[in-house]
């Protein structure tokens, strides 16, 4: 039935991809949804894997790199990750690059790509957002995937910028910003189970705390053109052996894990990332509610655990299944 108030609505679709690492493959599913439902997605706003999967749909390589992920083992992972002397990260990130430009060409500017991408990173002694909209695009995502203490931080004129999830992992505001009339969010933190193996000597596991609102404030609309991805590369093997424990690349002779010890420094890392990035993500949804919110059910996925794909895209596809009313009375029905 025709809706006479679409003349007074606008009715541009903006995607909020959030943060999230390998739970962020359900991206995919939810723009596969979006195609197959022809809702034709006219920005893309996205944090972290947020931004490599916006960027690479907007680029149209999304096919091809599902492909590549469908095919990659356990084992090859590692392949993808150059571990340096910790100064101020275990992995430098230029592997990882060198696999996202057999996608993306290393000369595309965000300003090339098909529809309009916003990719959000953290600056690191500020705390606020920073949004890049022009510029070089692996240059931008390879800011906006540094999770703190995982991947070395990138250089930026006279500041440093870490992982965009840090300070916005759902970028919602940022996608109205950009002109969107209707707006929907993939929420990759609906909640949080932090595995706890607690040793002996700890009886009782500390509660969780509320969190306040913190500023939104936005460095908005910057360029790519000073930033600096290189760092000189020192390789260990006690640090390349500990990194494939995080990747959970089996090792041989390993001793057994036991689950009544302290969590290591790479489950630290992970899941403080995860509780700081649900605490935002409820923030941002309460002050900057989408008119569509899906949010896969992907809490037992690991940060860099790319080998589930088929589950990945499936938990996806059925997300949107699951707010689909949603989906017919506040998009499908304006566009």
């Amino acid at each position: 039935m025709f809706n006479p108030f679409k003349i007074f609505k606008n009715t541009k679709v903006g995607l909020a991809l959030g943060s999230g690492g390998a739970k962020g493959v359900s991206h995919i599913a939810v723009l596969d949804y979006c195609a197959k439902k022809e809702i034709h997605v006219s920005m893309i706003a996205g944090s972290s894997i947020g931004a490599v999967i916006g960027s690479l749909y907007a680029y149209g390589a999304l096919p091809e790199f599902t492909s590549f992920l469908k095919s990659i083992k356990s084992n090859d992972l590692f392949a993808y990750f150059d571990p340096v002397f910790p100064k101020t990260g275990l992995v430098q990130g230029r592997r990882a690059m060198e696999l996202l430009a057999k996608f993306i060409p290393k000369s595309v500017d965000i300003e090339d790509l098909k529809l309009p991408v916003a990719i959000v990173a953290t600056d690191f002694y500020s705390g606020k957002p920073v949004v890049f909209t022009k510029g070089n695009v692996l240059d931008a995502i390879r800011a906006s995937i540094s999770i703190p203490g995982i991947f070395v931080p990138v250089k930026y004129m006279d500041t440093v910028l870490i992982d965009g999830g840090v300070s916005n992992p759902l970028p919602v505001d940022v996608v109205k910003k950009m002109g969107a009339g209707i707006t929907i969010a993939v929420n990759l933190h609906p909640t949080i189970k932090i595995k706890r193996a607690i040793a002996p000597a700890i009886s009782k596991p500390h509660q969780e705390s509320t969190n306040e609102n913190s500023s939104n404030d936005i460095i908005e609309h910057v360029d790519t053109e000073s930033l600096d991805t290189t760092t000189v590369v020192t390789q260990t093997k006690g640090w390349l052996t500990q990194v494939k424990k995080w990747l959970g690349i089996k090792i041989e002779n390993d001793k057994k894990i036991h689950e009544d010890t302290m969590p290591n420094i790479f489950e630290i890392v992970a899941g403080t990332i995860d509780i700081m990035e649900y605490m935002n993500t409820t923030l941002m949804i309460t002050y900057n509610k989408p008119d569509v919110l899906i949010e896969p059910d992907l809490v037992h996925i690991g940060t860099l655990d790319f080998t589930k794909v088929d589950f990945l895209l499936n938990e996806g596809y059925v997300a949107c299944l699951r707010v689909e009313k949603d989906i017919k009375r506040k998009v499908l029905r304006w566009i």
